[in-house]
C-alpha cells in the first residue's frame, strides 16, 4: 500500500502540507459522504465515541469524522509520514495521528468503540491481519466497518466502453503486483467471521454521476491513474490515447452516466463468554 499511497499523492500533488492540481482523494471522500455517515450511522456509530481509522492518508475522511462528531475522541493512522503531515496540518488537534502499520499498529489491546477501514483492505497483502488487529483493539461490543470495492461488481457505465473491461483487468494484475486485491469486496464478510467478528451486516453505498458528476464517479478513465498504469508498464502509449477518446466521448455525450458501487462490511467484537453467562436471566 505504501507505494501506491506514494504515487497517488504525488499524482494529486499532496506534498509537504500543500495540495496543488485536482485532489482526488478529497474528492473519493466527497463523493460518497453522505451516504457513508448515514451507513455508519445506522451500524452504530455515535458522537462521543473512541473511533479508530485505519489507513487514514491525508486525513479527509477524518477531517469528516471530526466535523460530524465533535465530541468523538479520534485516532487515525497510516504508514505514510508526508500524508500525514498533510493531515496533521488540517486537522490540528482534533485527532490524533499515529505512523504505524495497519497490521501491527503497536496501540493498547481493547481501546476504542470503533475501527474503520475505508479503501485499504484492497491494498494490503494480508487483510485478515489487518481484521484481527481491528479485532484486538475493540472493545468487547465494538464494532468494525469495512468499506471498499469489487471491480466485478464494479458498477454501470453508459455507453458502453469496449475498453473498459481489459482496463478494469490491468488495474488489477497492477494491484495484485503490490500484494493487493481489487476483488476484496466478495471476502470481507468471511474475513471478519475468520478474524472473530459476529452479527455481519452489509450494506451498498451507490455513487451515481448524475449526483456528483462523471469524473468523480468515473476516474479510472482520468488521467493520472492512466498514466500510473503507464509508469508501471501496464499500459502502451497507443492505449492511453485510446483510453482518453473513450474518455472524451463520456464528456460530450449528453446521455452519459455511470454509477459505481462501494460496499461497508460490518462485525462486532463478542462479548466475553463469561460476561454472557452472567448476563443470563436467573430462572428457578
Amino acid at each position: 500500500m505504501k507505494g501506491i499511497v506514494r504515487r497517488i499523492l504525488a499524482a494529486t500533488g499532496v506534498r509537504s502540507g500543500r495540495v496543488a492540481g485536482p485532489n482526488y482523494l478529497q474528492q473519493q471522500v466527497e463523493r460518497s459522504w453522505n451516504k457513508e455517515s448515514r451507513n455508519l450511522q445506522w451500524f452504530g456509530l455515535k458522537d462521543g465515541m473512541s473511533v479508530l481509522d485505519l489507513g487514514c492518508g491525508p486525513g479527509y475522511f477524518v477531517h469528516r469524522l471530526a466535523n460530524w462528531l465533535p465530541k468523538a475522541v479520534i485516532t487515525a493512522l497510516d504508514l505514510q509520514e508526508s500524508s500525514l503531515g498533510y493531515a496533521r496540518s488540517q486537522l490540528g488537534n482534533r485527532a490524533t495521528l499515529i505512523r504505524a502499520s495497519a497490521e501491527r499498529t503497536g496501540l493498547t489491546s481493547e481501546s476504542f468503540d470503533f475501527v474503520l477501514a475505508r479503501l485499504l483492505f484492497q491494498h494490503v497483502p494480508d487483510p485478515l491481519a489487518v481484521a484481527r488487529e481491528a479485532h484486538r483493539l475493540l472493545k468487547c461490543g465494538g464494532r468494525v466497518v469495512v468499506t471498499d470495492i469489487d471491480d466485478e461488481l464494479f458498477g454501470i457505465v453508459e455507453p458502453h466502453i469496449a475498453e473498459l473491461k481489459p482496463l478494469m483487468a490491468r488495474y488489477g494484475r497492477a494491484q495484485a503486483l503490490r500484494g493487493g486485491n481489487r476483488l476484496i469486496g466478495r471476502s470481507l464478510p468471511r474475513l471478519l467471521r475468520s478474524a472473530g467478528f459476529i452479527d455481519l451486516k452489509i450494506e451498498c453505498v451507490a455513487i451515481h454521476s448524475d449526483e456528483v458528476g462523471m469524473d468523480a464517479c468515473f476516474p479510472q478513465l482520468d488521467p493520472v491513474p492512466l498514466r500510473s498504469l503507464m509508469a508501471e508498464g501496464q499500459l502502451s502509449q497507443l492505449e492511453y490515447t485510446t483510453l482518453r477518446d473513450a474518455r472524451q466521448r463520456l464528456a460530450d455525450s449528453h446521455e452519459s452516466y455511470a454509477l459505481t458501487l462501494l460496499f461497508m462490511v460490518s462485525g462486532v467484537k463478542p462479548m466475553p463468554q463469561s460476561d454472557l453467562v452472567a448476563r443470563r436471566p436467573f430462572r428457578t
